[in-house]
């Protein structure tokens, strides 16, 4: 397969669209040009740290603008230091296959948006009650079926980072791409931060101590109920079979 060195995809930019709490959502738009558009499929990857994760429900809903692989990722919404919250406590990846709409001749610039969880933090007893959490850009590349090395541009081999070599061994999806073609990102696209509340570590015990009461203040009021429904139900038997005999 020909592909000219000018065939120039770019990432345009990749943001949040808050960035402070427990939800928000990635958009990422990709300027995609040139003839790839007819031969390649274009991804994008994410690498999730262990505080964030993506819920598949949620994606499936949008599986008119790309279908997805997750890797990793553990419970959902486990705090993040829950045994299983994250695999093995390291980060996840997620794998979009992005659909690219017909009809757009060799140009077609996408916005691909990617909703974001993060998981409860663990208390902290000083400084502000703040996890920052980071979140590289995606890296962006076309697979391709039949180019004969990893290159960029057509032009010469390019440098696949460590992410995009592990999501290749991992995902089945790429097994036939004998080639990844990187896209590049635009100069200001960077890596973006969500400031996630946590609680406050001086609490702790006073929750623990609520919690419990709560607990049993509700056991003994459900074993006072099942305990009167029961001698009613006791009296109406007894009564029953008083006036039979």
């Amino acid at each position: 397969m020909a592909i000219s060195s000018d065939d120039v995809s770019v990432l345009l930019s990749s943001a949040l669209t808050t960035s402070k709490g427990f939800h928000t959502t990635s958009i990422t738009r990709l300027a995609l040009r040139g003839s790839r558009l007819r031969s390649c499929t274009p991804h994008l990857y994410f690498t999730l740290s262990a505080q964030l994760f993506v819920d598949p429900y949620e994606l499936d809903h949008r599986r008119a603008f790309y279908t997805f692989q997750r890797f990793g990722g553990g419970d959902l919404e486990a705090p993040v230091f829950a045994p299983g919250a994250a695999g093995a406590g390291g980060p996840s990846g997620l794998l979009l296959d992005l659909a690219v709409p017909e009809g757009g001749d060799d140009e077609s610039v996408l916005s691909i948006e990617v909703p974001l969880h993060a998981r409860y933090g663990v208390p902290r007893t000083e400084g502000e009650p703040i996890d920052e959490v980071l979140l590289p850009p995606p890296e962006a590349f076309w697979a391709c079926a039949q180019e004969g090395a990893v290159g960029s541009g057509g032009a010469g081999r390019a440098q696949v980072s460590d992410a995009l070599r592990e999501v290749v061994e991992l995902a089945p999806a790429l097994e036939d791409a004998s080639t990844l073609v990187l896209i590049p990102r635009a100069e200001p696209v960077r890596a973006q931060t969500l400031r996630v509340p946590v609680g406050d570590g001086g609490d702790v015990a006073l929750v623990e101590t609520g919690t419990i009461v709560v607990i049993l203040v509700a056991f003994a009021y459900l074993l006072r109920v099942i305990t009167r429904v029961s001698r009613a139900q006791y009296a109406a038997v007894h009564i029953s079979v008083a006036k039979k005999d």
